[in-house]
């Protein structure tokens, strides 16, 4: 036997025989600890193996023996003297994952004997050879005195063991009389995030009654952090971690996106799992004191100041997400605890969290301006832009809880009067002006006082933007769709009638509530050069894109260029792909609500604003919406309709100009929607 290990082996045997009670008492400790970290062996012998530096953990069983081997550094006598005794670990905390000197001690739950190989030293710990020695003793415990290795296990796993020492692992435990159903289920459902936080390690293979692998390799670099890949078995996920020099946070991805977890998956990691959730769409990491087990945080002032730590990085990292408008990422960042209410709870690591995120931010996100829930995201947007003000980008404003976490923060939505002062700077939605004039209309009511609400142009009036006062001074009317988006927006007939009179502006009162129709339109778009032609569709000269599309040698075989339409794709995103395949610069602003699909210019540079319709069958009815319909009237010499037309066989769309003049619209009360069947359908066709 080794000297020194046979000078440690004679000190821990005379203390033993001194005072036998104690070792008794040792006995009863090593079985307490070895309950309170139940099913936790393997992540702690995962985590020896870490902090002795292995990039390999291997685990095997063969009959009742169960190996468990890394490539780590080998034992020397204090690591040996540290697992001999209880809470002597020789490891500094902040240095290593593990610090206590006890998590060894789980394997007495699933072991009679232990036999440790590595480096010098070849001992087996054993209940009943330390009984031997210490026969006055009512009970000893198994991970105490070191014997000399067994000499049966040295030749009965002579081969074995050889056969693990030649793939390159240093140090070998060997586990006799396991229990094997609960080894099993341990050792091979592990979770995928567990080598995230590890410093080495890098594989993990385990042979038990089925083979379970994992690999962890950096994919990417940036600024912020690295992509890890974990591949095991069953799966590969790729995990985007972020860290400052004491914590982490890792996002899932999917895709290349960042991805939200279910809060089950929101683990807390003192380096390895526990089993407290973060209270965000994230796993966090970092050196917290934890209960002997490892499973739940202990909110000591070590604790603490690691939260205040993880606060400072998330605070840096959805500033980032914001700045590059990374709507999963600020997804993912958003908690699922109520900010709110959070401080009225018990001690907890979300309310610590919540407490020290306002210090991380302190003012630097208080200056952002916040959308009111009555605006949508867009238009808001332009206003704070053009008034080079903060705020939300339309990608990021609607992520739940957002805008909640910026009010705790400070932030206040911008009210109806600050964004009238300020809406003359930009060009709005039709639906845009009408919220705001609704707005507007019930702040009125309930006697707020708007010093320009009825000189701001606000209302769509023969087709053109200006204000109450000029179509009152004028006695011209609101447009008909105008005023079913005011509806829309919260408001009656009635209080837009109250509205009137309490502001003086009779005269709109008394043209637009007579019995008189008319339905007569002038349209003033600066951008159209076709506009004295509307009225007079003999005369009408197609634009740059109904002559492009008219000049096509036929309609009936493929006649432009169609890379990129695909069957499963739906009708929007094939007609991007279509026109921008042929001299269209078009994106898709579907989602923002603004009366069209798609937004940009046609092969000529000129404005173009595609709503798109997609028909089963040339003469099928479809429908515009009022926002739909408001946006035509606005914009009529660049507005067109994509009717989209998909077979088999190919894809067809049939560009229509100018919908609210050159078709026939009939007004039905679903909602109030504009119908037309009463079209000509001269389609681009696009083999698919």
């Amino acid at each position: 036997m080794n000297k020194e290990l046979q000078k440690l082996r004679e000190s821990l045997i005379t203390e033993a025989k001194s005072s036998p009670m104690l070792l008794s008492d040792l006995a009863g400790l090593e079985a307490y600890v070895s309950e309170s970290y139940n099913s936790r062996s393997f992540i702690e012998l995962l985590q020896n193996a870490d902090d002795a530096k292995a990039t390999k953990f291997y685990v095997k069983r063969s009959g009742d023996f169960l190996f468990v081997a890394n490539n780590g550094r080998p034992f020397n006598i204090k690591d040996l003297e540290s697992l001999c005794r209880s809470a002597s670990s020789n490891k500094v905390r902040g240095t290593t994952i593990g610090y206590r000197g006890i998590g060894f001690k789980s394997v007495v739950s699933f072991a009679k004997e232990v036999h440790l190989i590595s480096g010098d030293f070849q001992i087996t710990f054993s209940k009943e050879l330390s009984k031997q020695i210490v026969p006055q003793a009512n009970k000893v415990p198994l991970i105490r005195i070191p014997h000399e290795l067994d000499k049966s296990i040295r030749s009965e796993l002579a081969g074995e063991i050889k056969k693990i020492q030649d793939e390159g692992f240093n140090t070998v435990f060997i586990f006799s009389g396991v229990l094997a159903n609960q080894i099993d289920e341990e050792y091979t459902s592990f979770a995928n995030t567990t080598l995230l936080f590890l410093n080495s390690i890098q594989v993990i293979k385990i042979h038990l009654s089925k083979k379970v692998t994992a690999n962890i390799a950096i994919i990417e670099e940036n600024e912020k952090g690295r992509i890890l890949r974990v591949s095991t078995t069953d799966a590969i996920s790729n995990w985007f971690v972020c860290s400052n020099s004491t914590c982490s946070i890792a996002f899932s991805m999917n895709k290349d996106k960042v991805e939200r977890l279910p809060k089950s998956e929101a683990i807390i990691h003192a380096f390895l799992p526990t089993e407290d959730s973060c209270g965000l769409g994230v796993v966090v990491n970092g050196d917290f004191s934890t209960d002997p087990s490892r499973r739940h945080l202990i909110m000591d002032e070590t604790t603490i100041n690691v939260i205040s730590n993880l606060a400072r990085l998330y605070a840096s990292l959805l500033k980032y997400a914001l700045a590059n408008k990374d709507r999963n990422m600020v997804d993912a960042l958003m908690p699922y605890f109520d900010l709110k209410l959070i401080q009225l709870m018990k001690q907890s690591f979300e309310r610590e969290f919540a407490k020290r995120i306002k210090e991380a931010f302190g003012k630097e996100l208080s200056n952002i301006r916040l959308a009111p829930s009555w605006l949508n995201a867009e238009d808001f947007a332009k206003i704070m832009e053009a008034s080079n003000l903060s705020f939300i980008a339309p990608e990021c404003s609607e992520v739940i809880g957002l805008n909640d976490l910026l009010k705790y923060l400070g932030n206040k939505p911008e009210d109806v009067d600050s964004l009238i002062k300020k809406v003359s700077k930009s060009e709005l939605s039709v639906l845009g002006y009408a919220q705001i004039m609704a707005a507007g209309i019930k702040g009125a009511l309930m006697n707020h006082r708007f010093s320009s609400l009825t000189t701001t142009p606000l209302i769509i009036s023969n087709g053109r933007l200006c204000s109450l006062k000029e179509i009152n001074d004028d006695e011209e009317e609101i447009d008909e769709s105008y005023v079913q988006l005011l509806l829309d927006s919260g408001v009656s007939e009635n209080d837009i009638s109250q509205f009137l009179k309490k502001m003086g502006l009779s005269k709109i009162n008394e043209v637009q509530f007579s019995d008189d129709d008319d339905d007569d339109y002038t349209f003033n778009d600066e951008d159209d050069d076709d506009e004295e032609n509307y009225g007079n569709k003999e005369s009408y000269n197609p634009t740059s894109v109904s002559q492009w599309f008219n000049d096509a040698e036929s309609s009936s075989k493929q006649a432009v260029n169609n890379d990129g339409i695909q069957k499963w794709r739906s009708a929007e995103e094939n007609t991007l792909v279509a026109l921008n395949a042929n001299g269209f610069r078009l994106k898709d602003v579907s989602k923002q609500n603004l009366g069209f699909d798609l937004e940009g210019s046609d092969p000529n540079g000129k404005n173009i604003y595609i709503e798109v319709k997609s028909i089963d069958y040339v003469g099928q009815k479809f429908r515009m919406t009022n926002n739909e319909f408001a946006a035509a009237q606005y914009k009529p010499g660049n507005y067109y309709l994509a009717l989209v037309y998909q077979n088999k066989d190919s894809f067809e769309i049939s560009l229509i100009k100018d919908p609210v003049n050159r078709l026939n619209l009939t007004r039905q009360v679903v909602q109030w929607v504009w119908e037309c069947s009463d079209y000509e359908y001269k389609p681009m066709k696009f083999k698919l």
